[in-house]
């Protein structure tokens, strides 16, 4: 059985902010759980720029909960340091989207943190969804494409129905 060795990482997609005065603790350091908060505006973010933002989703009666998070931090983020924070999603197997990333501090994008989150899909109804809905399996396909290089993100809506 041979491996195939001209596997490509996945294009991420990133975004990048300074962290504020009141994310820090008495330590001048990030505090932990705002790590959480970085890799939402990451997701956010990423969902916005391939056309389709949870604020929508919710708009038409879905709601996409986290039931998964795992973080490392490496080394700590300080008050006003510059982050980049970048997201892949996994192709997904199941109607779940699952997404890594990563937490850099710039410019010198020295490595601070990992993560990874978990997200089913709920219907109007509460019920867990088995497949994806249209304007999600449309928004997993523009982020997959992004992230093989096939195509940009440039906000362009999904359109509902």
């Amino acid at each position: 059985m041979t491996v195939s060795a001209s596997s490509t990482p996945p294009r991420p997609f990133r975004v990048d902010f300074e962290v504020r005065f009141p994310e820090v603790d008495a330590y001048h350091v990030v505090w932990h759980g705002n790590y959480v908060l970085y890799c939402e505006v990451a997701r956010n973010a990423l969902c916005g720029a391939a056309g389709f933002t949870p604020a929508e989703a919710l708009a038409y009666g879905y709601r996409v909960p986290i039931t998964k998070f795992e973080m490392k931090v490496r080394r700590p983020a300080r008050l006003d340091d510059r982050l980049e924070v970048s997201c892949t999603l996994r192709p997904p197997e199941t109607a779940k989207l699952e997404m890594d990333y990563e937490v850099r501090r710039l410019p010198d994008r020295l490595l601070l943190a990992t993560g990874f989150t978990q997200q089913v899909l709920l219907s109007p109804s509460d019920e867990l969804l088995l497949t994806f809905p249209k304007p999600v399996r449309q928004l997993v396909g523009r982020i997959l494409a992004y992230q093989r290089g096939e195509r940009e993100l440039t906000g362009e809506k999904i359109p509902i129905g």
